[in-house]
């Protein structure tokens, strides 16, 4: 009799010890994602600090708004720039717009900024319409004839 309860208990703690190895999987694997995220650098500050400064006709992020119009979308996205890999400051903030004229037209801004965190200063670093480059000029006009369509 005692065999069998000894039998018995060996396959209790059997299974206890599988839900337990099944519980931890299950954990490594929920926790896995926030992991990752810490091991990257997070631009969340960067991309509110482009959006909050001063720009055209009020904030960056209004007018990258007032750009997209009621038939577009604004995505903003930041990352350290090539250009400045010595620098740890610098992040270029991007805002792609992708914008649908009253004509019918797809057209695609891009827009990205640099973000000094150590002076708080926010510079257009380019702008690009279509996926054409363009001179503060030039794309000052483009984007003025894009209103207008």
């Amino acid at each position: 009799m005692a065999s069998l309860a000894a039998i018995s208990e060996s396959g209790r703690s059997g299974r206890a010890s599988e839900k337990t190895t099944r519980r931890a999987a299950l954990a490594a694997m929920l926790a896995l994602p926030f992991v990752l995220a810490a091991c990257g650098e997070s631009f969340d500050a960067d991309i509110q600090a482009v959006k909050a400064a001063a720009g055209p006709g009020g904030t960056n992020e209004q007018f990258a708004n007032q750009l997209a119009g009621a038939r577009g979308q604004v995505a903003w996205s930041a990352q350290k720039p090539a250009a400045y890999k010595d620098n740890p400051n610098v992040v270029e903030v991007v805002a792609k717009i992708d914008k649908t004229t009253r004509a019918g037209a797809k057209r695609q801004v891009e827009i990205a900024w640099l973000n000094n965190r150590q002076t708080k200063q926010v510079a257009l670093e380019r702008l690009a319409i279509d996926g054409q480059p363009q001179s503060l000029v030039s794309g000052a006009l483009g984007l003025l004839m894009m209103q207008l369509e």
